[in-house]
């Protein structure tokens, strides 16, 4: 009798843990998802290389009406698997600041309550820290998350930079990779 009181119990324990969600957040990569800067000439070397708009990321937000939800970010940092700190080419012995990759926001398309942290020059210099690229609270601490952000309807551009502000005249010329990481965030 007692084994079926447990079972029992336990049944209902894995249903709440089930069902607790109270809220959720998705960002996907519409369109962009991988970028080459290729330096092919001297005046790109010069003058470094802007994507306007490459990147369209979705952004899906809803806290389920749950007071606690007060806020959102989409945050950005440069993976450096290796952790050195830099760029490294397919030559061990060539490398890049990440500091050389900038980038910029805009609202593509919905998002009304979408604050961009970098709507243009100072762009966000990329790091291997992650930092906050947009923040989805318009009024700064206020919650004022909507009940049906969507991937679907709701959309932020990102604008890419190399060689820009950093210049790359004097560096080796070689095959520079690595991986930028969105995630976003949601929480009290």
């Amino acid at each position: 009798m007692n084994l079926r009181w447990f079972i029992t119990a336990l049944f209902l324990l894995f249903q709440l843990c089930l069902f607790s969600q109270v809220g959720s957040v998705r960002v996907v990569v519409l369109g962009g998802g991988s970028i080459d800067f290729i330096f092919n000439s001297i005046a790109k070397y010069k003058t470094g290389i802007t994507y306007t708009n490459y990147s369209t990321v979705g952004i899906t937000v809803n806290d389920n009406a749950n007071p606690a939800y007060t806020w959102w970010e989409l945050r950005v940092n440069a993976d450096d698997a290796n952790g050195d700190g830099v760029m490294n080419g397919t030559d061990p012995a060539n490398s890049i600041p990440f500091s050389t990759i900038e980038m910029s926001t805009s609202i593509g398309a919905g998002c009304a309550s979408c604050l961009e942290f970098f709507p243009g020059p100072p762009n966000l210099v990329l790091t291997n820290a992650e930092q906050v690229l947009v923040d989805g609270n318009q009024f700064l601490g206020a919650d004022d998350i909507p009940p049906a952000l969507a991937y679907t309807t709701d959309w932020i551009s990102i604008t890419y930079y190399c060689g820009t502000t950093v210049s790359l005249l004097g560096r080796a010329a070689d095959y520079y990779s690595d991986d930028i990481v969105l995630t976003i965030y949601m929480g009290p």
